[in-house]
């Protein structure tokens, strides 16, 4: 009977496991950055996975954000295949669908450890060279020069929804120091709208009636990556909730444009330090 009472916990506590192994819903868009180590420069990307269970696949794509106009120039755009675990996120670059460069890629397999914050899930690791390399519509295992050691470190995240509302990131910004001016204000007819501001999970400004007026706030931005999210506490006479959101590094406007947010969906804005 004690042996009974010992198989029934085991199969409790697997179940258990495999239930928090995917309660974390990993679908859906990440946007991240990723550096060579030892190299000084570092580059963006956005995976959208699709996950079924512990399996996850998804498409990656590599991102160049300009300094000077916060253009976006696409470098290349690659399938993923791999797992979850429900600490560590395992996979490989397995097709490549687009390459901007002639010179060709060494295709790499890639480990991230899961973390949760306030405001975001992340994941932070490295990816290594897997030996694959292609060019050309055409792949070569055993690639000599994809076998040096090469080890990429990466960090990327998605934003939490706020009180069940879906929020989608419409916009990134480099800026160059963490002291940033966020000037809001409506910059249309003004219809009672009512906002709040959450910065990584702590809101910088609640429950706030916009008006014509431009509303200052100073912040030190605590984070290399932070997520500025516009709430809607209410829907004004005339919906959705618009709010126009201007961003400065001192005297200098980095970024200027409107965020839109209703009773099911909040806009927001990724701030990136260089």
């Amino acid at each position: 009977m004690r042996k009974f009472y010992q198989i029934i916990l085991l199969v409790f506590l697997m179940l258990f496991s495999q239930n928090l192994i995917f309660a974390q819903d990993l679908d859906g868009t990440w946007n991240g950055h990723f550096s060579l180590k030892g190299s000084a420069r570092n580059w963006s990307f956005e995976l959208d996975l699709q996950q079924d269970h512990a399996e996850i696949k998804g498409i990656g794509k590599q991102i160049e954000l300009s300094k000077k106009d916060q253009t976006r120039n696409i470098n290349s755009t690659f399938t993923i295949g791999g797992n979850f675990n429900g600490e560590y996120l395992s996979y490989d670059m397995e097709e490549v669908l687009f390459l901007k460069s002639s010179n060709g890629q060494c295709l790499s397999k890639c480990e991230y450890k899961f973390n949760e914050t306030l405001s975001k899930y992340q994941f932070v690791g490295e990816c290594q060279r897997n030996g694959i390399f292609y060019k050309d519509n055409q792949y070569f295992p055993d690639h000599s020069s994809c076998k040096i050691p090469a080890t990429t470190e990466v960090v990327f995240e998605k934003i939490k929804d706020i009180n069940g509302r879906k929020t989608e990131t419409v916009e990134t910004v480099l800026i160059k120091n963490k002291k940033v001016t966020i000037k809001i204000w409506d910059n249309d007819k003004v219809d009672g709208d009512i906002i709040s501001l959450n910065l990584n999970g702590i809101w910088i400004l609640k429950n706030y009636r916009l008006k014509k007026n431009v509303k200052n706030i100073l912040i030190d931005l605590p984070l290399d990556s932070n997520e500025l999210i516009l709430y809607a506490e209410n829907l004004g006479r005339m919906p959705p909730n618009t709010a126009a959101i201007s961003i400065w590094n001192g005297k200098e406007e980095i970024k200027s444009l409107v965020l839109n947010s209703d009773k099911g969906k909040s806009e927001a804005i990724k701030i990136l330090k260089f």
